[in-house]
Parts: structure tokens; C-alpha cells; sequence
């Protein structure tokens, strides 16, 4: 991002294709270097898409200026033998049907906590949390320049009951501390998405054999991260890289070499309609679980999204900064927590205003 907006002010070229990964996706849309691909001569439709998946390629203007490189569903990824120790089964549709909602799930938290003796959680951090929270929420945080801090509070209020109720390890999410424990019995759960097992949980746990599940999280599937790919609108080889984008990422066959060689699942509506050959096959690492199957039986049917905005990075950092503190200090509740979030997002964004 911040070699593109350098190239901007210097007036100098940017590549043919640009990516936007997740974190600032949202920012690269209203740098308006995106050509609009709903628009002419694409008129890329739309109506190929999954739902879900609009409000991630879409700009504020309303049109489309990207495709998914995947479709990053979001799941919860768990440790069999903690599962199967603490809750009596390691099945992921029994594990499903027993966290209904967040709530139960914070209270089996508690009887994990106090069974351990206080040493196995259900989460790393309250970012894991955080991460799925605010992905599953369908209310934008930012409209315009109006936060909704009501929305903000509801996230705060829940992470705050889960700290209060032991149910995460004060990890820090992507620190060594973090990273090792996937290796120990410290943590059950973990956010994972389809891109986790090949470049998180099996780097992080290379010995094991049979000891990992996926599950659908309470509350459902959610976007987890993602890469948008695009077209410089200023470009001198647009037919070019539109004949790449839209053959990768907007056929059936494109789709099919994606899933061969990357595992990647692209969400258009006609690559679901056979979705056997979207079985990946029993991974013993997952204990026979059929990855692909999960992903596109279980978690993309009851994915939703919210637009993504130029603020969103600085939302997530000022987040992270925030949890931090309430994971630490007992008495710092989710009020205060919104306050100190205010603080920090009015430090680089001094026209949005709270309501």
C-alpha cells in the first residue's frame, strides 16, 4: 500500500495488476487507480458472484474493481484430544451443535479454565476473538464518516465476558508465544480460514498426525482475509491483463486450475454447482476430515460480509491496541475500551465523527 501511494505522489507507473490484500483492500479502492470492471468494455456480471462476496470488490462508488483471488472462508480450527477431553467428542458437526451461540461458548470457557486448573483456554487472545467477531457482523463500523460506536460497544462487551470469564490465554495473536502453542494443550481454538492449515496450523505443529478439526464457529462462517486483484486504470496493457484476471478468476476453468494447484475456492455461483469436485479427500493431519467438502458444504453457505472501507486497517490496529490493554487489566471494561478507541482512530482521522 504504501509503495502504491508513493508511486502516486511521484507520478511514476504502477503495475498492470494490483493486489489488495484484506487489511487494505478497503483504502486501495478510494485511491481511484482501479479500473471499474462492472463498467465498459468488461462488464464483468456481477450475478456470477456468491452474495458474499460483493460488498469485498466493490468501492464506495459502486463498482466492481476486483476479483478474489479466493474465497477465504473463515472457520474455527481445534485441537481433537482438548476437544474430546473437555466437551466428551471431537466430532466437528457435534461441536457445532453443542456452541449454539457465543455465549455458551464463553461459559464452556469457564468450565475449561477451572477443569485445567487454569492452564488451557478456549483462544490465544482476545484478537482471535476479535477476528471473528467483527468478520461475522454485517453493520458497518464506518458509514461515510459516521461511526457506529453502538456496534463497536456490542464487540467490546463480548470480549470483555470472555476475558472475565478466563476463556482466552493473553497470547498476543502472531507472536512466538501465540505460534507455539498450537504445538501445545494451553489452547482448544483457533480463527482459521482455508489458507490456515497449509500456512499457520501445520508450520506451527509439524509433528502431529490426526490431532486437528475444523469446525463452524457459533454464529457461523465469516471472511477471513483474502486478496482482491485488479487493474491499473491508467495501464497500457488492459487487454492483457484483463484476458489473466478474467480467465483466473472469472471462469469455471480458471477456477478449476486455482483449486488444482493452490486449493484456492473461488466464489463464483457456478463452480458450486458440483461441489464434489471440490473434495480435497481425507487429510489425516485433520483426522480424515475432507477440507474442501467442509469449506464449500459447511462455511461458504451462511457467509455474510459488510463493505469494506479506508478505514479499516486503522481500525483493526486500534483495536488490537485497545484488547491488549483489556487483556492485561481486570478493570478495564468494554466502556473504556471504546473511549481509548475513539482516542486513537480521531489521532489519524480527525473528520469521523461518533454517534
Amino acid at each position: 500500500m504504501k509503495k502504491i501511494q508513493t508511486s502516486i505522489a511521484s507520478g511514476t507507473e504502477l503495475p498492470d495488476i494490483i493486489w489488495g490484500e484484506a487489511a487494505f483492500r478497503g483504502a486501495l479502492y478510494e485511491l481511484n487507480v482501479l479500473q471499474s470492471l462492472s463498467g465498459e468494455p468488461y462488464n464483468f456480471d456481477t450475478s456470477n458472484l456468491l452474495d458474499f462476496e460483493l460488498p469485498l470488490l466493490t468501492n464506495s462508488k459502486g463498482e466492481l474493481v476486483g476479483l478474489e483471488q479466493s474465497g477465504s472462508p473463515g472457520a474455527l480450527a481445534y485441537k481433537r484430544d482438548l476437544a474430546k477431553q473437555y466437551f466428551g467428542t471431537d466430532d466437528p458437526d457435534k461441536l457445532t451443535a453443542m456452541f449454539t451461540d457465543w455465549d455458551t461458548f464463553i461459559a464452556k470457557g469457564k468450565e475449561v479454565y477451572d477443569k485445567s486448573g487454569g492452564k488451557t483456554f478456549m483462544l490465544g487472545s482476545l484478537m482471535d476473538a476479535y477476528v471473528i467477531f467483527s468478520n461475522q457482523s454485517t453493520t458497518a463500523i464506518v458509514d461515510g464518516t459516521k461511526v457506529n460506536t453502538g456496534e463497536v460497544l456490542r464487540i467490546f462487551t463480548q470480549l470483555q465476558s470472555i476475558r472475565d470469564n478466563n476463556g482466552e490465554g493473553k497470547l498476543a495473536m502472531w507472536s512466538p508465544t501465540w505460534n507455539a502453542s498450537y504445538s501445545q494443550d494451553n489452547v482448544i481454538f483457533y480463527p482459521a480460514a482455508n489458507w490456515s492449515p497449509e500456512f499457520v496450523i501445520k508450520p506451527n505443529d509439524k509433528a502431529s498426525t490426526g490431532r486437528w478439526g475444523l469446525m463452524v464457529p457459533p454464529e457461523g462462517g465469516y471472511p477471513y482475509g483474502g486478496t482482491t486483484i485488479g487493474i491499473w486504470k491508467d495501464s497500457k496493457n488492459k487487454d492483457a491483463a484483463w484476458a489473466y484476471l478474467n480467465w483466473l478468476l472469472g471462469t469455471d476453468e480458471g477456477a478449476e486450475a486455482n483449486f488444482a494447484t493452490s486449493d484456492y475456492i473461488l466464489p463464483l455461483k457456478s463452480f458450486f454447482k458440483d461441489t464434489s469436485k471440490l473434495s480435497s479427500g481425507a487429510d489425516e493431519y485433520f483426522g480424515g476430515q475432507d477440507l474442501g467438502k467442509f469449506w464449500v458444504e459447511k462455511v461458504f453457505p451462511n457467509m455474510k460480509s459488510k463493505a469494506v472501507t479506508k478505514y479499516d486497517q486503522d481500525i483493526y490496529s486500534s483495536s488490537e491496541l485497545v484488547l491488549q490493554v483489556m487483556a492485561q487489566d481486570k478493570s478495564f471494561d468494554a466502556k473504556q475500551a471504546l473511549e481509548k478507541w475513539e482516542e486513537q482512530l480521531k489521532k489519524n482521522h480527525p473528520e469521523l465523527t461518533f454517534e
